[in-house]
């Protein structure tokens, strides 16, 4: 039934209209510890420029991500280059516990920004990673295990995955922002099980992340204020501010109330089996403005 549910969708969102083409995008092939790899590349004309690394949702494809999510647009707009690589079989082993990935993704990633810099496409100094759900717990595990890699990094309907976040030390203070629903079935607000019955690893709370994430930074806070008014579902959106920081990189964790598993900003697709969207706050659009504002 949840394969079911992912692969339609899949679908679903394959249908939808698409903003930028992916014609013009290179399809790089990169060989790693698990075999051949691949990452859709939108360069920039200039060299060495700053540049997002987008990691997909389970069973949502590199491609289908660059066409749809509003990312490969919001990039472009600031001047950045844009990268969807893709996990094997569509998933990241994010360290949740779940089981479902056993693939070095760490060790991809860190190969793919090394191919990136190497080729012109990237300035090691500002490569960012945004990314969406189990994108998005891949990311935080990223912040555990190569926070080096990396000038800011965002997250979409995604909390610190349980495993990975009990080895988590970090060692690098950045900027990080992050958007959860407090309504999302699949991605608890509150913490705990993943997935429709709970039965995909475990997470913490959102709140928890951002806190531990804002402690490393060596915040206070948050401040918590309102970002915009109620929607036609009397969705309200919060945003919770850890911006008083030793280390001069904050922590910013916008609060969907009554949000669900959702692109905020993007979609609202099956939201009675997902959860409702909003068009409140844009994530991609929101995400790339701070990122252009932390490179000046």
């Amino acid at each position: 039934m949840r394969r079911t549910i992912r692969w339609a969708l899949a679908a679903v969102l394959a249908a939808l209209p698409v903003g930028q083409s992916c014609a013009a995008a290179d399809d790089w092939q990169l060989e790693t510890r698990d075999g051949v790899r691949s990452a859709i590349v939108m360069p920039v004309r200039q060299a060495h420029a700053p540049t997002l690394i987008v990691l997909h949702g389970a069973t949502i494809s590199a491609s289908l991500t660059a066409r749809w999510s509003g990312f490969a647009e919001a990039a472009a707009a600031q001047g950045f280059a844009a990268v969807f690589p893709e996990g094997i079989y569509r998933l990241w082993n994010d360290g949740r516990g779940d089981g479902l990935s056993s693939s070095d993704d760490v060790d991809f990633l860190r190969r793919l920004n090394e191919e990136l810099v190497k080729r012109g496409v990237a300035d090691p100094a500002r490569i960012y990673i945004a990314g969406i759900s189990n994108g998005g717990m891949m990311t935080l595990r990223m912040l555990c295990e190569a926070p080096e890699q990396y000038a800011g990094a965002a997250t979409v309907i995604a909390n610190m995955p349980a495993e990975a976040g009990a080895a988590c030390r970090l060692r690098k203070p950045m900027p990080v922002i992050m958007f959860n629903g407090t309504a999302d079935p699949l991605v608890p607000y509150k913490g705990g099980g993943v997935g429709l019955t709970g039965s995909r690893g475990n997470v913490w709370p959102a709140e928890r992340t951002a806190a531990f994430i804002a402690r490393a930074n060596g915040c206070s806070g948050p401040a918590e204020r309102p970002a915009g008014g109620a929607d036609s579902d009397q969705i309200k959106v919060m945003r919770l501010d850890w911006s008083a920081c030793s280390s001069g990189q904050a922590v910013t964790l916008y609060r969907v109330e009554g949000g669900g598993h959702q692109l905020y900003g993007h979609t609202n697709i099956l939201p009675m089996i997902f959860g409702p969207g909003t068009d409140l706050v844009s994530a991609p659009q929101t995400i790339m403005a701070m990122f252009a504002k932390e490179r000046r």
